[in-house]
């Protein structure tokens, strides 16, 4: 498709996969059949659908796996690129090859470095040093986002914390406006619920714990609280402790030490001990809080365990409203979400493109010096110094100040792994064209993207880092738009005979061996029947082998003269199909589908014009089949170049009939119901009438019915 021409774009995106392993899993063919159903359906609507395909192949997924297997990252993204797009060409989906993107392409990661240069310019990258979050075992840093419940969320390892000179992006500028957009994108809910919950805008108030000792003020503390009306209450305050485990906190053990000092409760003017703590969060307001033990259920489990008072009294709503007037209080709004650490100290990944010079300090790398090409060396793995392997490489460090043409050093960290997919959906469209990141034309008429599949799990990662950059692209004047996707739709999660799916217990699923064995219209169909697609589903051979016999007897519908029987329940499965389509809830849209086929076994088959109606209903989830039986039927050009069926508003209405109620074969009442209401259902609205009631209750008898005409009651004698 020429995408310089398209009268009607619709970008359908999913999720690029990372090639962490030697090849794609059935995980990944559920997400991306998913999204191809969408595009094959609105392409069937009239609209351009551009549906392109990538690997983020950077990054520490993929160098773990490497250095697993014992190969060099450059090679081993070499081997997966071929294995996975090989797998890619088999899955059923309409990509647009032309337009592949692989994150460790130069020609690429040429583009990721600039937008780096463009933050730092912009004021939004910076370079401080900060207590962060490291990874012993991947040795390297870790951004908040990247840590689940004080570990790795790579590897799994306990995380501590470490004082390093880092890179930070300033999402935490955008926290309010990342919050507020939220309302208006048309995204599953429960990705926006979660991204509100981790920028975590908090309301409430500074107070000021004096010291004890007046001439030694430089011991007051500051607590941020959202409950300033518990403050008589409080009977100790808090400080985080440098070891405290941020993530783990609210599972710990409570643990903390009395620090010796004693500060004044500001709303009481009693002596309250200071204690170092591990529940608190340094990052998070002011590194410390106010302890009411009779109002919070880890600061009373903190003051059961280490003898302190607790306080029972009554919250005072207005009183710290005398706080802010005497000066000693203010309102403040925190945020939970913090600036993204973007420096890593690994190999595989864009070397950040700035320069440290004695006499000008940092300067980016010009412009047109970029790609800064990472080298390929061979003692890539990561030393856990604090610095990455290219740190160790003259001949890579070593250059001129791009200002002054002094001697200076390049920055040896590479970026995180999460910058290069903030960006790529940008560059899809424009790939090719070698002269600036993504072209200023192909961008306004194809972006921001109409539909994006992906998983949930990435909501505080990839999509919220996205949305900043996005937004902050838009703010430099670099894109026109501040939301990069119209609609996002989030998948479930695929488990294997009621487990979740992983190489410890052997059940991780290679499609390419059901493909084979069963076709890919066959797997593409199961994998979608397998429930609500938002909600995942449970992978059985056993269905399989269902989908198979189903997929065989639709191949052998009979098609001769038209079947008029077949009409209306024939346009109400147009109506279904394409509602339920549009919804993603395909499971029940190929449940219609073999109801429907049912009944043309029942009828001895279709008429041509029928079969056509199906084999275009079938197209998206079933695209070669449906290639396939189209040309069987003489069918012009492909099935997919066809539009999708529109139904008749009035065949889809349910038919009437009056239907005579007997008993003993004398009429007692007559029922207006749908022609093709069943026995069971007339039965009970004849029973809901008096006028029957009345003849048979507390009576036996036996049901004599035929449809849409007559239900008679016949009393055992």
């Amino acid at each position: 498709m020429d995408l310089e021409s398209a009268k009607k774009p619709f970008y359908n995106l999913m999720m690029f996969p990372y090639p962490s392993a030697e090849g794609l899993h059935v995980g990944n063919m559920y997400a991306f059949t998913a999204a191809d159903i969408y595009g094959r359906f609105k392409m069937m609507q009239g609209f351009d659908v551009f549906e392109p395909i990538g690997l983020d192949g950077f990054g520490i997924h993929s160098e773990n796996f490497a250095l697993k297997i014992g190969r060099h990252p450059m090679e081993h993204a070499k081997i997966t690129e071929k294995n996975f797009y090989a797998q890619l060409h088999k899955v059923g989906n309409m990509y647009d090859w032309s337009k592949t993107v692989e994150t460790y392409d130069p020609d690429y990661y040429r583009w990721t470095q600039w937008i780096f240069v463009q933050m730092y310019k912009a004021g939004l990258a910076y370079r401080a040093t900060s207590k962060v979050n490291w990874c012993p075992k991947c040795k390297t840093v870790l951004a908040d986002e990247q840590v689940i419940d004080g570990k790795c969320e790579r590897c799994s390892t306990e995380t501590i914390k470490k004082a390093l000179e880092q890179w930070f992006f300033r999402i935490t500028k955008y926290a309010q406006r990342l919050l507020d957009n939220l309302e208006g994108l048309d995204w599953s809910e429960k990705v926006k619920i979660s991204q509100r919950n981790w920028i975590g805008r908090s309301e409430g108030v500074i107070l000021n714990f004096k010291a004890t000792n007046p001439k030694s003020q430089n011991e007051s503390i500051s607590v941020f609280t959202t409950r300033p009306d518990t403050v008589h209450g409080a009977t100790f305050v808090a400080v985080a402790t440098q070891a405290s485990s941020l993530k783990s906190q609210a599972s710990k053990e409570k643990i903390g030490k009395f620090t010796g000092r004693y500060v004044l409760n500001p709303a009481t003017g009693n002596k309250i001990p200071v204690w170092r703590v591990n529940y608190v969060d340094e990052s998070y307001g002011t590194g410390a809080i106010m302890g009411v033990p009779a109002h919070d259920t880890r600061d009373r489990e903190f003051a059961n365990k280490y003898g302190i008072d607790i306080v029972e009294m009554e919250p005072d709503e207005k009183w710290w409203k005398r706080a802010e007037e005497e000066g000693w209080g203010k309102r403040e709004t925190h945020y939970h979400l913090r600036d993204w650490l973007i420096s890593r100290q690994r190999y595989w990944g864009p070397p950040i493109p700035m320069i440290k010079c004695p006499k000008c300090d940092w300067q980016p790398v010009a412009e047109d010096q970029l790609p800064v090409l990472l080298p390929e060396i061979d003692d890539y793995q990561p030393e856990g110094e604090g610095k990455g392997p290219l740190a160790k490489h003259k001949e890579f460090y070593e250059t001129k100040c791009p200002k002054c043409g002094g001697v200076a050093v390049r920055e040896t960290d590479v970026s995180d792994t999460f910058l290069d997919s903030a960006w790529y959906f940008l560059r899809y469209p424009s790939v090719g064209k070698d002269s600036v990141a993504w072209d200023k034309e192909l961008t306004k008429k194809w972006l921001p993207v109409d539909m994006y599949t992906g998983g949930p799990e990435h909501s505080n990662l990839h999509l919220l880092y996205t949305r900043f950059l996005t937004m902050a692209l838009k703010d430099m004047g670099h894109l026109d738009f501040e939301e990069p996707f119209k609609r996002f739709f989030a998948h479930g999660m695929l488990i294997k005979d009621g487990a979740k799916m992983s190489k410890s217990k052997g059940n991780v699923i290679n499609p390419d061996e059901y493909i084979e064995k069963y076709g890919v219209d066959a797997v593409r169909m199961y994998l979608m029947f397998l429930g609500p697609v938002d909600q995942g589903g449970d992978f059985r051979d056993t269905g399989m082998e269902g989908m198979t016999r189903f997929i065989r007897r639709l191949a052998k519908i009979p098609v001769g003269e038209d079947k008029p029987a077949l009409e209306r329940g024939l346009h109400r499965l147009v109506k279904k199909v394409g509602e339920d389509i549009e919804r993603r809830h395909y499971n029940t849209a190929i449940s219609a589908i073999m109801e429907f086929v049912n009944s043309v076994f029942e009828v001895g088959g279709l008429g041509k014009d029928q079969a056509g109606v199906v084999w275009r209903l079938m197209a998206p989830m079933a695209p070669y089949l449906a290639e396939e039986m189209w040309e069987r039927l003489g069918g012009e050009f492909s099935v997919h170049q066809q539009r999708w069926p529109e139904y008749d508003p009035k065949l889809i209405l349910e038919e009437k009939a009056t239907v005579v109620v007997q008993v003993n074969s004398r009429v007692r009442e007559k029922l207006v119901v749908d022609k093709e209401t069943d026995a069971k259902t007339v039965e009970q609205l004849a029973l809901a009438s008096d006028k029957v009631k009345k003849y048979v209750e507390g009576k036996k008898y036996r049901v004599v019915f035929v449809p849409g005409k007559i239900l008679n009651l016949v009393i055992d004698a």
